[in-house]
């Protein structure tokens, strides 16, 4: 063939279709196998982190995060949750967190992270000080920041940003499994635990929110009422306090909430200091402001924007609890 500039281009032409097509063809060839091999590592990963269980559910997107059900005899064993952060020191650090039902973290699994080689990197290794930070804790008990932060998690050494990126992925992943088990436990308010003994339950009509009568024998015995906040630290905070007829608070339940994980998150816990500080106590005699801003409520350690949300909620469900207790 004669050389000559269109003779190369179109040559040139051909080299790139050719290797184009040997690409595509690479691609379609190792495409399936890929995806394979990192699904298996996903199934790997969430056997790692969980009690033996028989399912496990598709892949649910929760929060931003994916999130897995694993059951027994169609119980609930736990989830398995995968959450990413991107403030690695090299970019996303990529997790899967394992949650009994009760909320304990079972094991931690580092599913894709590109950090320093003998730093960072040391998170993916077996018994590091990270993981051992979390598994078998209560992550509603913790606060998931590292010690340097203040918080309860330890860093790796010389890798405190690489640390900072996981704790936040494993913050980001009991986000996740706190809005699943909310979800799941709707409509499953314990009135036993709010209520004085009864025989019937009833709805009450009132315009300005949800109220519920206790009846015991044809008398009003209390009342279980909603109260809300839009002031959470992440907006609405909602309760159902319940109340007997004289005023006093028999207990308060958590029903909405997306405070940050290990701090405003408490305000759930059974005996969390907010409660302790109303438990018992009559409405008509208690100052709904935190103690250090002259009132009778302790706050939660570090969270004092979600303890105000709290009281102010209480305090709501108090406000509505005096018109309908005629």
């Amino acid at each position: 063939m004669k050389s000559s500039l269109k003779n190369m281009v179109l040559m040139l032409c051909i080299i790139a279709l050719v290797c184009s097509a040997a690409v595509a063809g690479v691609y379609q060839l190792t495409k399936e196998p890929i995806a394979a091999a990192q699904s298996q590592k996903v199934v790997d990963a969430i056997r790692k982190v969980l009690p033996a269980f028989e399912d496990c559910s598709e892949r649910m997107e929760v929060a931003g995060c994916g999130l897995y059900e694993a059951t027994t005899d169609g119980k609930i064993v736990g989830y398995a949750v995968e959450a990413t952060s991107p403030n690695g020191f090299s970019g996303n650090v990529t997790i899967m967190v394992g949650f009994t039902a009760d909320g304990t973290i079972y094991n931690v699994e580092v599913l894709s992270q590109a950090e320093t080689p003998g730093l960072g990197a040391n998170m993916a290794s077996e018994g590091n000080v990270l993981v051992a930070s979390f598994v078998g804790k209560v992550a509603g008990e913790m606060n998931m920041t590292v010690k340097k932060d203040g918080g309860d998690v330890d860093a790796l050494t010389a890798a405190t940003i690489s640390s900072r990126a996981f704790s936040e992925a494993v913050s980001f992943a009991y986000a996740a499994f706190l809005e699943v088990s909310e979800e799941n436990s709707k409509g499953g308010v314990d009135f036993a635990s709010l209520l004085p003994a009864h025989d019937t339950l009833e709805n009450v009509e009132s315009a300005d929110g949800v109220v519920y009568r206790a009846i015991l024998e044809g008398q009003t015995v209390g009342y279980a009422i909603e109260g809300s906040s839009m002031k959470g630290f992440n907006g609405l905070v909602k309760v159902l306090v319940g109340f007997d007829v004289d005023g006093s608070i028999i207990n308060i339940a958590v029903l909405e909430q997306n405070e940050t994980p290990g701090l405003g998150t408490k305000m759930c816990d059974a005996d969390n200091a907010l409660i302790a500080s109303l438990k018992g106590k009559k409405a008509s005699a208690t100052r709904f402001a935190l103690k250090n801003e002259g009132g009778d409520v302790d706050a939660l350690t570090s969270a004092t924007v979600s303890s105000r949300a709290y009281v102010e909620a209480v305090e709501a469900a108090y406000q509505l609890f005096k018109k309908v207790n005629l």
